[in-house]
């Protein structure tokens, strides 16, 4: 017989580590509806993915759930949700190859340090800020309907996004400088 009073606390215990999976997941309709350029669902899709980004956070927070796997998982799971659509606005010449390439660059080497420290790296202020600027973005470039203002919109908030790309990038390698 199973026993509910062990599983159900350890369930709750990974709720901020099954909002992250389940964000994940869902890169492959994003995927899918990209390829189909669905984009009434590719909104839906990244709208749901930053409801799941914000609450593992709060959660992960309030309730004191933070673990080494969420602290790695967590930001590579934005990376890939991130990325994915911003290299189908690469191939549609919205965004130039060469500024995705670097936050690609970026993105790998940062990931990289993360799972080699103890604490996974947590994000700075400044990486969160940078991960908004790219969703505000993608929910611009993304809206179901299309206005030439709103798309000027969405490229400001993805040229900040590049730029906090590049200042936090230098605050990660200097302020890792003695882990290289």
């Amino acid at each position: 017989m199973i026993n509910k009073n062990k599983i159900f606390p350890k369930l709750i215990s990974n709720i901020p580590n099954i909002l992250t999976l389940s964000r994940l997941f869902l890169t492959f309709p994003l995927i899918l509806f990209l390829e189909l350029n669905k984009i009434n669902y590719v909104f839906a899709l990244i709208v749901l993915g930053g409801i799941t980004d914000y609450y593992d956070g709060f959660f992960a927070r309030k309730l004191n759930l933070k673990t080494k796997f969420g602290a790695i998982l967590d930001p590579l799971t934005d990376k890939v949700f991130l990325l994915i659509p911003l290299l189908w606005l690469c191939k549609i010449d919205l965004i130039p190859f060469w500024s995705l390439a670097i936050i690609l660059f970026r993105e790998l080497i940062i990931s990289a340090f993360r799972t080699t420290i103890d604490d996974g790296l947590p994000a700075s202020k400044l990486g969160k800020l940078k991960t908004l600027s790219f969703f505000i973005s993608l929910l611009i470039f993304f809206l179901p309907f299309q206005i030439d203002l709103l798309s000027n919109l969405g490229a400001i908030f993805y040229w900040i996004g590049f730029i906090l790309t590049l200042i936090t990038f230098m605050d990660y390698l200097s302020a890792k400088k003695n882990t290289i």
